[in-house]
Order: structure tokens, then sequence, then C-alpha cells
């Protein structure tokens, strides 16, 4: 621990202040922290680590004037700017969730239509052809499927007379 005078010194050397009234000012401010005595002789005993400290935050202040930087709104703007960018991060975590589900129903409801809502049926599907294929193909795929339904072939009556039906409307 050190005593007024001893401090007062430190801070001369640092070109800080040369009045122990000033340095008692400042104990009694609270900008320096220092216990009180008992003792008569000694009124304050200040902490080395707290004196560095404040000698480090009048260097601070000394040179934000000499500079004209206010060092307490930067300090204020750098941690605030800390705050944005770590919530920034949060919304980004958050933004990535939402997609991550907003993905997942839209599989959920691709693959509920494609249960609910069958292709509608039309010849080529029947026959397991493209859409809009070429008459020509359609005609030859039926007489496939006709042929081997005939009844004189081992086919199933009704099955060959359906689909007869349909080979005259398609033509």
């Amino acid at each position: 621990m050190l005593n007024l005078k001893e401090v007062t010194e430190l801070l001369k050397d640092e070109g800080i202040t040369d009045s122990e009234q000033v340095v008692i000012r400042w104990i009694l401010d609270g900008k320096l922290r220092a216990k009180r005595t008992k003792n008569l002789n000694i009124d304050y005993l200040i902490s080395p680590g707290e004196l560095a400290s404040f000698i480090l935050k009048k260097q601070i202040e000394d040179r934000c004037r000499q500079f004209g930087v206010d060092f307490h709104h930067w300090e204020k703007t750098f941690y605030e700017n800390k705050q944005l960018k770590e919530e920034n991060e949060e919304l980004k975590t958050k933004v990535r969730i939402e997609q991550t589900k907003v993905r997942g129903l839209k599989r959920m409801l691709q693959a509920e239509y494609a249960l609910a809502d069958p292709p509608p049926l039309t010849y080529a599907t029947l026959l397991g052809l493209e859409m809009d294929p070429d008459k020509e193909i359609m005609k030859k795929e039926f007489k496939k499927i006709l042929k081997a339904l005939h009844p004189d072939r081992g086919g199933d009556e009704r099955l060959f007379r359906v689909f007869y039906e349909h080979y005259t409307k398609a033509k």
C-alpha cells in the first residue's frame, strides 16, 4: 500500500499532478480509490493496482484531449457495436433455423400434394408414354396391348373390349 506522499511523487513522475491537494480532491470525488487510516501521520493508503489503473485512465484522457477523440464515446460505440454483432449473429442463426423449417414444410406439402392429387389420367399415362406423344406411337402401343389381351391369344375379353373402345376413341 502506498501513502499519499508516495502517490503524489509517482503521479508527479508521470506528469499528471504535483499537488497533494489535487490527489486528495480525486480521492474525495471517488476518482481514485483509497482507504482512510487511523494513523494521524498518514491520511490515506492507496493500492498499487488502483494507482496504476488511475494513471492509465489519466493518460487515456490526456491522449484523447491531445488528439481530439472522445474516449468514452468511442468506448460506448465499441461496446454497442460488439452487442450489435452478437445480436446479428443470433438473428442469422434464427433465420437459418426458420429457413430449415420452411424447407421441411415445403417438402411435406409437396409430398402431401403428390399423395392427394394424382396426375390426370390420359392415354399417354395409361400406356406409359411421355406427355403428348406422336399418334403413330400411341397406335402402336394400343395395338401391342390389344394383341396381348385378345381372347384368341388367351387374354381377358372384357379388358380387350375396354381397351378396344379407347383405341377407337383415340383414332
